[in-house]
């Protein structure tokens, strides 16, 4: 179980915001102090979340009351304006008849919280079909949209080729818009590194909807993959399939789950879904025990379970920018899809994704 320094905020974060998330309170003494109120709001990007939780607490200090209103009411603003990029970014591909669907963000908040509000998203994520890279990424930059280079040299010039170049190897590329100031996600697939298909599939799936339904058993796979490539490490991932699979249809959960054996993650699949169960007692109902019980045959998800309690517990998130800076004897990549993607495979592509962003 959990033992790291942090551990106690983690229990203490994770018994507050149960009634937020529609889980029967249970008891928790932790006063809701400053420390407390960042560690949601900078570690773990839940402090809106927070915020409406407790606004009428007892027991939280007058800071960490302040912090949290201020982090809630920024969320709503910052929203407003995710909103207004969001239709105004419609606008442009859908008069250029350039198909794509809007992942997780608003979407997600939309069809799954009761105050879409108290969910933080820094950016829109846009996935769209390789073909329209091209002209998508022509009319952005025509139309004023500032893009954020991958390149690690500061003066490098911008090329259109070396564009779809990056938007190959890394999956998506990142424009600002200006009138907004919101950050827009253009995908071209959905990980970095993926099994055969994974993308074309998923996008046969959804029909590049413009904002896939929850209900939907691919995007429902997708969004808990999503948090495990991402090894759990923010609470607000945990936070969203704990309500996502509550809404899931019994009929649909199976076809989550061969989705899963498709693609070489089932472990992976059923580990998320014990660690989201594990920090949020109560997430998982009966039905969903005896569909894991009936196909939990492995004891690498403990493995798997105890790599997202280790991400969830670091202080801050090892994210660099240089992937040849985290170490080769271990990927998290090889061991959520198993042998759908070799290491060799994997080693080569950060070789590339580090000569990349040097030059």
């Amino acid at each position: 179980m959990m033992e790291h320094s942090d551990s106690k905020h983690l229990r203490s974060l994770s018994a507050h915001i149960r009634p937020q998330i529609a889980l029967p309170e249970i008891d928790c003494e932790a006063p809701i102090d400053e420390a407390l109120a960042n560690f949601a709001i900078q570690r773990h990007r839940i402090g809106a979340m927070l915020y409406k939780a407790t606004r009428h607490h007892e027991n939280i200090s007058e800071r960490a009351a302040s912090l949290l209103s201020a982090t809630y009411h920024k969320n709503t603003r910052s929203i407003l304006a995710q909103r207004a990029a969001l239709q105004k970014i419609t606008k442009l591909l859908e008069d250029h008849a350039i198909p794509f669907s809007t992942l997780k963000g608003l979407g997600i908040a939309d069809q799954i919280y009761d105050d879409p509000q108290t969910r933080q998203s820094k950016d829109i994520d846009i996935q769209i079909p390789p073909h329209a890279s091209r002209l998508a990424i022509q009319l952005l930059s025509a139309n004023g949209y500032i893009y954020k280079n991958y390149s690690l040299r500061a003066n490098k010039r911008v090329t259109l080729k070396r564009q779809l170049s990056d938007m190959k190897l890394f999956k998506d590329l990142t424009f600002v818009d200006p009138q907004f100031s919101t950050a827009i996600e253009l995908h071209q697939r959905l990980f970095k590194v993926e099994p055969k298909n994974l993308t074309a599939d998923f996008s046969g799936a959804i029909n590049f909807q413009k904002t896939p339904s929850v209900l939907d058993s691919f995007y429902c796979f997708y969004i808990i993959l999503h948090g495990a490539v991402s090894l759990w490490m923010r609470l607000k991932w945990l936070v969203d399939v704990s309500l996502l699979v509550r809404k899931i249809p019994v009929s649909k959960r199976q076809e989550v789950m061969e989705l899963a054996r498709t693609y070489g993650c089932e472990n992976t699949i059923i580990a998320s879904l014990r660690f989201i169960d594990e920090i949020f007692d109560g997430s998982l109902d009966e039905e969903w025990q005896m569909i894991l019980r009936e196909q939990e045959h492995s004891g690498d998800i403990e493995k798997l379970i105890n790599i997202f309690r280790k991400s969830l517990m670091t202080t801050s998130p090892d994210r660099p920018d240089a992937p040849l800076r985290k170490p080769f004897y271990f990927d998290p990549t090889t061991a959520l899809f198993g042998k759908q993607i070799g290491l060799f495979n994997i080693i080569r592509t950060r070789v590339v994704m580090s000569i990349a962003l040097r030059i």
